[in-house]
């Protein structure tokens, strides 16, 4: 019997590798209209088959979850562990996703508006009128500071700080370089940036470690994040053990803090880009009064379809993989077990037959119809769909219209922004340098 063919692509890999690493988006787009959908991409992982069609994407996130294996070890262990959720499968996968789902949605994920909104606030007194700032590094300030205060339930200020300075360090220290080259994971005698990052990883390591035996036992009355899943039972009546806590902590600081960040710098970059959308926005936040409730954000149409189209037109994870342990039928074409597969986020958000001119910035499209599960995936699908979807999309409503209620911004150029790898994220090259208007006109300062 022979062999099923995988589809037609390039095959010069370290060139391929290249371009995955600096301009993955313009190397898909081109690989699809060369070779159509589904195509194989090289990669370092292997050869990898990549669809980017509403329904290739269908077929990949309604397929039996047993069809397919985690595929992302290359790049992902290191820097969030083997214990990982998103590298789990099987029993294994199905545990710990129930165990960590219930605080990132309900009145659980709700019981932290407050604190996203007073964080906002605080991060907010520190600019200056006239000043220029990197939107980025203040999204990123906020969002740090969430995960630490909600998420790891860290209040004492000397130790948020400690957090902060742990948890940027290790963030910064895994390059695109570390986290496709294997050979590079060496540390040449204690130096190189394989070095740093294992003295990073150790750092947070520690902190974690002296956190989890100060806590355990004690999370009763507890609100955050980690008290919840130090209190979560399976089953069979087991808690999470130390590694695997470990490991879904790192995975929810990576997960969770460079994405929603990156999302909000671009959004705050496209409405200053085009003066209409914000206008429209902030007529729809002055509805609220200059100190808007985070409930009453979440309510809001326009300010939720800008952050739609933000993670539509920039995703921060621009492809979703899957390995099949089984044989599998993409888009007509039978795949063998062992196949790597990708949903492509990024073709299927620039789809024209989907978003007319796709490259426009405009939220306005999503008051206008609804996507379905395989028309729009910022956060992947299916049986391994983000578990922090719900909290990142509420966290941007929340600072985004917590920001733009109280200040105003203006693009400190003209000069356009355009995605750049960061480790397994896209975010913008400059970082979104924004000037500092002050508070509204008429209101208080």
């Amino acid at each position: 019997m022979s062999t099923p063919q995988l589809p037609s692509g390039p095959r010069i890999t370290s060139l391929q590798t290249f371009r995955f690493l600096r301009h993955p988006a313009t190397l898909l787009q081109e690989c699809r209209a060369r070779y159509g959908d589904p195509f194989t991409l090289p990669l370092p992982m292997g050869n990898v088959v990549v669809t980017g069609s509403s329904e290739g994407i269908r077929e990949i996130f309604s397929a039996d979850p047993t069809v397919f294996e985690p595929f992302g070890q290359l790049p992902l262990i290191p820097a969030v562990g083997e214990n990982s959720l998103l590298l789990l499968g099987g029993q294994r996968h199905k545990r710990e996703r129930k165990l960590l789902m219930p605080p990132f949605h309900g009145e659980r994920m709700r019981a932290y508006g407050q604190l996203m909104r007073e964080l906002t606030l605080h991060a907010a007194k520190g600019l200056r009128p006239g000043g220029t700032f990197r939107a980025q590094h203040l999204t990123q300030a906020i969002s740090l500071e969430i995960i630490i205060r909600a998420v790891f339930g860290i209040e004492e200020p000397a130790r948020v700080r400690r957090y902060q300075e742990v948890m940027n360090a290790y963030l910064e220290s895994y390059t695109p370089l570390l986290m496709m080259a294997v050979p590079l994971r060496r540390s040449f005698g204690g130096v190189g940036p394989w070095a740093r990052f294992q003295r990073h990883v150790a750092e947070l390591d520690q902190l974690l470690t002296e956190e989890l035996a100060t806590r355990r036992g004690r999370e009763e009355g507890h609100t955050d994040i980690l008290s919840l899943l130090l209190a979560a039972r399976d089953e069979d009546g087991q808690p999470m053990a130390d590694p695997e806590l470990k490991d879904e902590l790192r995975t929810l600081l990576l997960a969770g803090h460079e994405t929603t960040a990156i999302g909000m710098a671009w959004a705050l970059y496209h409405l200053h880009h085009e003066p209409q959308t914000l206008q429209r926005l902030l007529a729809e936040l002055a509805t609220l009064g200059p100190a808007p409730e985070p409930e009453a954000l979440m309510k809001l149409p326009y300010l939720g379809a800008v952050c739609d189209e933000s993670l539509r037109i920039h995703p921060v994870i621009i492809v979703v993989g899957r390995r099949t342990v089984a044989p599998f039928t993409l888009r007509g074409r039978e795949l063998p077990a062992g196949t790597p597969v990708m949903a492509s986020v990024w073709l299927t958000h620039n789809d024209p037959a989907l978003y007319p001119e796709p490259e426009r910035f405009r939220p306005e499209r999503f008051l206008e119809r609804k996507f379905s599960p395989f028309e729009y995936l910022p956060f992947g699908g299916g049986a391994r769909r983000c578990i922090g979807a719900a909290f990142a999309q509420y966290e941007m409503r929340v600072v985004l219209g917590t920001l733009l209620a109280s200040h105003r911004f203006a693009l400190a150029h003209d000069r356009p922004e355009r995605p750049v790898r960061r480790n397994i994220t896209l975010g913008p090259v400059n970082g979104v340098e924004l000037v500092y208007s002050g508070p509204p006109q008429g209101a208080l300062a």
